[in-house]
């Protein structure tokens, strides 16, 4: 058995300077077999300094597996082709029932993965305190709990990493947030989708699931 989900092409209709710039895309897939050892030990404390030191530890986790692609001189009206085959996001030995795919697409010259050692930035008190909240209650669910807590995490680590690159002069191209349920969207193993709009407005893509059962 295996599984795939594959970045095929993306379009983006923002103008950049006449060089060209340098675009990123980081990408988390999550099919419910994330783990997050932090999650558990959430329940057994209720000091918030602790909470909060915890929930940045699995920050900086979840935010340390984000899948990065760079492509430079990129201009106005860019289309990114990944060769003719595509860009796997994310593989498995089996098909998962559901799947969650959070992606941000900025312009920026550094990894955003190495702003893990400005966590307090990226997951400031108030969002860390909701976020402690969200995921004590994801630890007591009895389905992906882990899973839940690992979107959350990187939808927070999204809207993070958009303010600080923001007040760095960078800027946000493309967000895409899908989740898929296996019995209503690929219930034979298969999906596909083309000029796909994001929801910035300013990113078309097209991707592809791809399951097998042998």
């Amino acid at each position: 058995m295996s599984f795939y989900l594959i970045l095929d092409k993306a379009k983006i209709h923002r103008k950049f300077d006449v060089l060209g710039a340098e675009i990123r895309f980081y990408s988390f897939v999550n099919a419910g077999q994330l783990s997050l050892p932090g999650l558990d030990a959430l329940m057994g404390t209720e000091d918030v300094t602790e909470l909060r030191d915890r929930v940045r530890g699995m920050g900086r986790e979840v935010l340390a597996r984000w899948e990065s692609i760079r492509v430079d001189h990129v201009r106005a009206g860019h289309t990114f082709l990944f060769g003719d085959t595509g860009r796997v996001l994310y593989r498995s030995d089996s098909i998962p029932t559901s799947l969650d795919w959070v992606m941000l697409v900025i312009e920026d010259d550094r990894d955003v993965r190495s702003l893990g050692s400005r966590i307090e930035e990226l997951l400031p008190d108030e969002t860390v305190d909701q976020l402690a909240g969200h995921m004590r209650a994801f630890a007591g669910a009895t389905q992906t709990p882990a899973a839940m807590a690992g979107i959350a995490l990187s939808k927070a680590l999204i809207r993070g990493v958009t303010y600080v690159l923001k007040g760095n002069g960078n800027d946000q191209v493309g967000v895409v947030e899908q989740s898929f349920v296996r019995e209503l969207h690929y219930p034979d193993g298969k999906r596909m989708a083309k000029e796909v709009q994001d929801l910035s407005g300013n990113m078309w893509y097209d991707y592809t699931i791809f399951g097998t059962l042998e």
